[in-house]
């Protein structure tokens, strides 16, 4: 076996240098995108979100002006919405007396039949903040309009997103 030159050695060196800046380049690049693929996750639940309770909004206003009998302050929206339209909210797992948010996995609804709320448990913890003990979660309540006879659903101020943008409190 012929012996190894100088000239060899170094371009062996030089070769493990370029390896290893390649792999540190191709590590800080699946790093960001792992972070931009949390935050997009962050934002599609944020504004899955807002659709669900512009729905259950809507739900609420209808049934309080069509048929205001069947709906009163502190009733279950995901009830209503379910009346309405004939849906629930994706993960509900229902009315729940004394609940243990931690028990309720990430991107559940429940309805606190003791406060009269129904919450969601944020999925995406990283980008939120809550200002409740506990998982993040936000909370809503079926309340009455200011001098009107119709209703709505009103959330709570809880915490808000970190991702986007300037409509992003709630």
């Amino acid at each position: 076996m012929k012996p190894k030159t100088k000239e060899h050695r170094r371009r062996w060196v030089l070769r493990l240098f370029e390896w290893g800046l390649l792999f540190c380049i191709v590590a800080v690049l699946g790093g960001m995108f792992l972070n931009r693929m949390g935050r997009i996750q962050a934002e599609i639940e944020r504004r899955n979100f807002q659709s669900t309770v512009m729905a259950m909004q809507a739900a609420v206003l209808l049934q309080s002006v069509v048929r205001p009998e069947d709906v009163a302050p502190g009733d279950d929206p995901a009830a209503i919405y379910n009346k309405q339209f004939g849906l629930l909210p994706a993960g509900y797992v229902g009315r729940l007396d004394r609940p243990d948010p931690a028990a309720v996995a990430g991107g559940g609804w429940y309805f606190d039949t003791g406060k009269r709320q129904l919450v969601y448990r944020v999925r995406c913890v990283r980008y939120f903040r809550s200002n409740l003990r506990g998982p993040p979660r936000m909370r809503l309540e079926v309340v009455r309009e200011n001098g009107s006879s119709k209703l709505t659903v009103n959330i709570l101020d809880d915490g808000s997103w970190t991702v986007g943008g300037k409509d992003a409190v709630n």
